[in-house]
């Protein structure tokens, strides 16, 4: 592994260079990235530094692309790198490749899913710490509960904004969705029971059926107590409010961050077909 982590772009495309370059910077400025236009270019750059992955289109301006990965492999520094070929025709290079080396292409990515999925599937190798800040909108009155889950939060770099009061945390998300002209949130975490006056389901209801906020727009984590011995948990009210899913209180914070990881998952997702 490079001490210093690096992405290396290989493309004969100006604009889909610049575009991924900025994508991926904007996500993981901590990456430093490289990109080049011919196989002349990117054989100077792998000689000299060591990347972590190397994506590369079939047809360069000097080079075929199989051929350039032959000679990558060959090289000292990126003779294990992962490599990634992104063509519109995977299937057919894939099954046509003459290549000796087999393993010599780590996975195929087909163009056509766009530049969004491909960043994600570049950043998804490298590992969650390269994902972006997640964004947390948390709702709740509780002095207590609110220090657990905060402290969970900040010892884990996440992002959160607490609001106490109902009517401050709409306001708030519905500034931000006309700042960023859709929802700039990831999750939102709300305890049950917040006022006298709302509790989390109808705050969740607001959100979904008022500010038309869907489940993969939003996805929405609801903190609830733990059922008594002659209690049940109300399955039905919990998601029939718009619920993604649920937690009980007190937090445990491997159970939290995890279930914060698939929300934020789906969020990307949906993202990342929808662009």
């Amino acid at each position: 592994m490079p001490s210093k982590r690096r992405l290396l772009l290989i493309d004969a495309s100006d604009s889909t260079r610049a575009i991924l370059f900025k994508e991926i910077t904007s996500r993981a400025p901590d990456l430093d990235i490289i990109a080049c236009g011919s196989g002349k270019e990117a054989l100077t750059a792998v000689k000299r530094f060591e990347f972590e992955i190397i994506t590369t289109g079939i047809a360069l301006p000097d080079t075929d692309g199989y051929q350039l990965i032959e000679e990558i492999r060959q090289t000292p520094k990126n003779k294990d790198t992962a490599i990634f070929v992104v063509s519109g025709d995977t299937d057919t290079h894939v099954m046509g490749a003459a290549m000796e080396d087999t393993d010599a292409v780590t996975a195929y990515f087909d163009k056509a899913e766009g530049h969004k999925a491909l960043v994600n599937f570049i950043l998804n190798y490298l590992g969650t710490h390269n994902e972006p800040p997640i964004k947390i909108l948390y709702v709740d009155k509780s002095a207590t509960s609110t220090a657990i889950t905060t402290g969970i939060m900040e010892r884990n770099n996440i992002e959160y904004f607490h609001f106490r009061d109902v009517t401050e945390a709409l306001d708030f998300l519905k500034q931000d969705i006309v700042h960023h002209t859709n929802c700039s949130i990831d999750i939102m975490v709300t305890d049950l029971m917040l006022t006298s006056n709302v509790n989390g389901f109808e705050l969740i209801q607001t959100i979904r059926n008022e500010l038309k906020l869907d489940y993969l727009t939003l996805p929405i984590l609801l903190m609830t107590i733990e059922p008594g011995e002659d209690e049940r948990t109300d399955f039905t009210a919990i998601f029939g409010a718009g619920t993604n899913d649920f937690i009980t209180k007190p937090v445990d914070e491997d159970d939290l961050l995890s279930r914060l990881q698939t929300l934020v998952n789906i969020k990307r997702q949906s993202e990342a077909l929808n662009p």
